[in-house]
């Protein structure tokens, strides 16, 4: 089976590494020239385990990238994967979709059977939408939804807990059948199938990210709740976790979600909702609290220095929205670094992967302006030299900082003072060497 994949971002690569895996003919198509040839070089346009090596072990064999749609003419599937970022008004942009479709159309012999899958996030009504520009084409359209977590997304792709699936017509056995092929590899695991309608397969997507966000804002909404009242949110949390009927991930307080599927996903539902003319009140809660959250945090740290952090300097532990990728959308220490700045604060920035520390000095030197940030960012590689002679750490990233030498770091850093936006360091160690400890609801 010979299979194309349009787009060649995270999902896509993803996707056409492992199908690669699986023994199918698959082409990568994308229309940056630069991503194309080191792709074709072998190497990889994304911070992800495991990825590197699958991709040397495909690429130039039964794994093809290129920036021509030629190949979709002797494919049997055509993955859709492009970006639906964001628009100013929350609803997801689908002119890279529809773009991508209609240039398909000009490669695609009208007779010819083919199917298209939608693996791109998209609205309800989407993936009609897509078959009506090909009514006069022998083509069927599938959804099919992608659940890959950043940073593990190998793992995911090959340990999923559900292939979602919507068709037209759940009576035309043809689309289904191809598509069942793809995935045999899962249903020989026994994963679940999901068989639908289009309509709801292209909901259960923006409902799943949803839950997990409302989840992650209702605990930060606690947390601030624990912090007025003295209580510890941790054990909140853990205490609650330990109830099967609310399971214990994504119970974690913190600064908020961040990345490139939650916002944007949460914010496109909610225009859903609007559209429809149905009140979203619980799903806009859930993105006011998260914008909140970050806010909050930071007049922690402001009211710490009396409300004057003007020329104070700040070593911000995490760059990446989560640990071990190099994604910066929406990310909350982002978001945190522009906060200090616009208040006159020195920021000396660090994260673990490399490619993250690349992407923020890539940030700030083309979409901020030094006008208005002066010079007061420093990108670092390594964690000690960050948080010499600061006035405050603030972590803002989930990684285990614990592993550091804290005895070390509290010889260097000018005032022993620390806010965990993740909640992650053992803050009973970090006040016995001295340092005092504000983390979020604790």
């Amino acid at each position: 089976m010979r299979i194309s994949v349009l787009g060649v971002g995270y999902v896509g690569l993803i996707l056409s590494v492992s199908l690669a895996d699986f023994g199918f003919e698959v082409t990568g198509i994308d229309i940056d020239n630069k991503k194309i040839d080191k792709l074709k070089r072998g190497k990889s346009v994304l911070h992800e385990d495991g990825l590197n090596k699958l991709l040397e072990k495909h690429v130039n064999k039964n794994l093809t990238f290129t920036t021509s749609y030629e190949s979709v003419t002797s494919s049997d599937i055509i993955f859709l994967c492009v970006g639906t970022p964001q628009n100013k008004n929350g609803e997801a942009n689908l002119n890279f979709l529809f773009s991508a479709a209609d240039k398909i159309k000009a490669y695609l012999d009208r007779k010819e059977y083919k199917v298209i899958v939608i693996k791109s996030t998209v609205p309800v009504g989407t993936n009609r939408k897509i078959k009506e520009l090909f009514s006069d084409y022998n083509i069927d359209v599938v959804s099919n939804p992608e659940f890959l977590r950043e940073g593990i997304a190998l793992q995911d792709f090959f340990n999923p807990k559900r292939i979602v699936l919507g068709f037209e017509s759940l009576k035309n056995k043809r689309p289904i059948i191809l598509m069942e092929e793809v995935y045999n590899y899962f249903k020989e695991k026994d994963v679940p199938f999901i068989i639908t309608k289009w309509e709801t397969a292209e909901l259960i997507k923006y409902a799943s990210n949803a839950f997990l966000a409302t989840k992650i804002s209702y605990v930060n909404e606690l947390s601030k709740l624990a912090d007025k009242v003295g209580a510890d949110i941790k054990i909140i949390s853990h205490s609650m976790g330990l109830d099967p009927r609310i399971g214990n991930k994504f119970l974690n307080a913190g600064i908020g979600y961040g990345g490139s599927c939650f916002p944007k996903d949460v914010r496109a539902l909610i225009r859903q909702f609007e559209d429809n003319r149905v009140e979203p009140t619980l799903i806009k809660a859930t993105d006011k609290v998260n914008e909140e959250q970050i806010i909050w945090f930071f007049n922690k740290i402001k009211e710490y220095f009396n409300n004057n952090i003007n020329q104070k300097t700040f070593a911000v532990l995490g760059l990446a929205f989560k640990p071990n990728t190099d994604d910066l959308r929406e990310s909350r220490g982002i978001k945190l670094i522009d906060l200090l700045l616009k208040e006159g604060a020195i920021v000396k920035g660090f994260d673990y992967v490399e490619k993250a520390r690349e992407n923020a000095i890539n940030i700030y030197k083309s979409d901020k302006s030094e006008a208005s940030y002066g010079y007061n960012l420093y990108i670092l590689d390594n964690i000690y030299e960050t948080v010499k002679d600061v006035d405050g750490i603030v972590i803002t990233t989930e990684y285990n900082f614990n592993k550091e030498d804290w005895e070390k770091i509290k010889k260097l850093i000018k005032n022993k003072v620390v806010f965990d936006g993740r909640n992650t360091l053992d803050a009973g160690k970090i006040k016995k060497l001295g340092f005092e400890y504000y983390g979020v609801g604790r």
